[in-house]
Formats: structure tokens, C-alpha cells, sequence
């Protein structure tokens, strides 16, 4: 047995239990909830979820485009520069001591 097999035989009824059967128990529910309404309270309320949808999709395209337009899509981004460091040399050993000292400074 692989140990791809060996994770799926320990994920899957962990799976199943977390997603399969409360989601089968609720399209159960909603299925039953449909076939008791009549067919015109039915063809109601897909009408008005599915024109709430659209909106809300229109909606939420036109405030991107709208940021976009405006410019606040964009995020600062602020460039911290590299600055030159003195390189160690036989004549400046306490490079390092100086390098310390400007980082307890920032």
C-alpha cells in the first residue's frame, strides 16, 4: 500500500463525516422544501434569489472597477533603500561595531 492510499484511507471518512453528510442532509432539506412549495412560489423565489445574486455580483464588479478607476486599487509601497556599507580591511577592523551601533540608531 503507497502512502498516498494510506493518507487517503485517513482523510476520507474524516472528509465524508465534515462534508458529505451535512451536505447531503442539507440539500435533502432543501429539496423537500422545494417539492412542497407550489410551482409558481417556486418559480417566485428562484426569481428573486437569482435577480438578488445578479445584483449583488454587479455591485460588487462595479466597486472594483470603480477603485480601479480611482486609483485606491493601488497599495503604497514604500522602498527602503540599501545603503553602502564600509567593507572590512586590514586598516578598519570595528567595521562591525559601527555597522551595530546604526542599527541600534534605526
Amino acid at each position: 500500500m503507497s502512502v498516498k492510499q494510506k493518507i487517503q484511507n485517513l482523510v476520507s471518512p474524516i472528509y465524508n463525516k465534515v462534508w458529505h453528510g451535512p451536505k447531503g442532509k442539507i440539500k435533502e432539506r432543501v429539496k423537500k422544501a422545494c417539492y412542497d412549495m407550489p410551482r409558481k412560489q417556486r418559480l417566485t423565489v428562484v426569481t428573486v434569489l437569482l435577480s438578488a445574486f445578479i445584483l449583488v455580483a454587479f455591485f460588487v464588479f462595479g466597486n472594483a472597477c470603480y477603485k480601479i478607476g480611482a486609483g485606491h486599487a493601488r497599495q503604497a509601497i514604500e522602498i527602503e533603500h540599501i545603503r553602502h556599507l564600509e567593507l572590512p580591511t586590514q586598516s578598519s577592523p570595528d567595521v562591525l561595531t559601527k555597522i551595530i551601533e546604526d542599527e541600534a540608531v534605526r
